[in-house]
């Protein structure tokens, strides 16, 4: 049985476009911008409160046996190195967030559920995005003090590994994911190479019976840097397969678009598994045709499809050329021709990552009042354009490669 998950984003580590409340109680010009900033801003006391009550409203008993009815058989948990291994001087809220991911797995193992843990930030930040706990500089291997927030990460890792891999855990968390999304293209990849090696021998030593799964993040880089890089039968390649980053994908036509995952994606994986030498995963995708969701690039950095990114300091083109963001987000105007495409483009992903991968995790389970609805698999199952059951689908690839028909 292949692995069809789903990620529970924007609960123990805080995503503006997730949980955009949490940070739209402060104006733009504080700078309030990922979870570093609001717990700076509302200090430790205030954080830890509304932290506390973000996580024991957000995902609840009740989801996870929404999520088991839905058919899905494993749920991807994004922590907080802070839960485990907090770093003097940082103002994040320390060890809280533990308490509820233990009492999810709890959760996961009553309704039949297995979970992968995944060390989603660094100390000093792995990319500079606000879902690492810190926008702005890379200061993971980078910098004066990249090394010793290297050794810092890995400690944590190595905490929560050796944890999980204790026989009351190991049968509910089979997989750990070692670390989300390094920016290796900002960082000498020979320094995050040794990393990777270090890390998985550091994991093993520490852990009972060689412990879970090491899922690691291929950094997108493309799969020739891994080239037999990944040899041990005990790791999983992690990929993140989104349509919105690449322009020329998104200009694409609908029914290109929806085909895009049984050719070009599926031989990708295809040809990952085989040059990394080890299974790859699907850790993250969704249903996303393009960036206008609410804070989707982060807060005040506008947009790829309105050319507005301010991630550059060059003026953007705009993916889509005199368009709009305006109403593209409002799900109540999306007519059933546009809600067939979204399930059809979303049930190919799974089919095609699943038939080329050891399977898959959706982006996300859900978003706060269905802010940003191409990313929230509740509102997709209750509205239509996601399958009733997962196991049960409508759309499937094939066995050809569209491309070559």
């Amino acid at each position: 049985m292949p692995i069809r998950g789903i990620n529970l984003g924007g609960w123990l580590v805080t995503e503006p476009f997730i949980v955009p409340s949490l940070y739209d109680q402060f104006p733009a010009s504080a700078g309030v911008v990922d979870e570093w900033t609001l717990c700076e801003r509302l200090g430790q006391a205030e954080a830890r409160r509304q932290l506390e009550e973000h996580y024991a409203t957000f995902i609840t008993e009740d989801d996870f046996a929404r999520i088991a009815s839905m058919g899905f058989n494993h749920v991807r948990i994004p922590t907080g190195h802070w839960a485990i291994a907090p770093v003097a001087g940082e103002p994040f809220v320390a060890h809280v967030s533990w308490q509820y991911l233990l009492r999810a797995i709890q959760w996961a193992r009553k309704y039949g559920l297995r979970v992968m843990i995944d060390l989603h930030t660094a100390p000093g930040s792995q990319n500079g995005w606000n879902h690492s706990g810190r926008t702005g500089q890379i200061r993971w291997l980078n910098g004066t003090d990249g090394s010793e927030n290297a050794r810092k990460t890995l400690e944590a890792a190595q905490r929560m590994a050796q944890f999980f891999s204790d026989p009351a855990w190991k049968d509910v968390v089979p997989i750990f994911g070692v670390l989300n999304e390094p920016a290796i293209y900002h960082i000498r990849i020979d320094k995050v190479l040794d990393w990777y090696r270090l890390s998985h021998q550091a994991i093993r030593n520490a852990s009972h019976l060689g412990g879970p799964f090491l899922a690691y993040h291929d950094g997108f880089l493309g799969l020739e840097p891994w080239h037999g890089f990944f040899s041990n039968k005990s790791i999983y390649d992690q990929t993140h397969i989104y349509l919105i980053f690449d322009e020329n994908l998104v200009r694409m036509p609908r029914d290109k678009q929806a085909q895009l995952p049984c050719s070009a994606w599926r031989r990708m994986l295809k040809n990952a598994t085989r040059i990394a030498s080890a299974p790859t995963l699907v850790g993250e995708f969704s249903a996303a045709t393009n960036d206008c969701g609410k804070y989707v690039n982060g807060i005040g950095m506008g947009t790829r499809y309105e050319g507005t990114l301010l991630s550059t300091p060059m003026s953007m083109t705009p993916t889509c050329m005199n368009c709009s963001c305006a109403h593209l987000e409002n799900f109540a105007l999306w007519d059933d021709g546009y809600k067939a495409f979204l399930r059809s483009f979303v049930e190919h992903q799974m089919d095609a990552f699943e038939s080329s991968s050891v399977g898959w995790f959706f982006w996300t389970y859900k978003t706060e009042n269905h802010v940003n609805p191409h990313w929230d698999y509740l509102l997709a199952w209750e509205q239509g354009w996601a399958p009733r059951d997962v196991n049960v689908r409508s759309y499937f690839c094939g066995d050809g490669d569209p491309d070559e028909q």
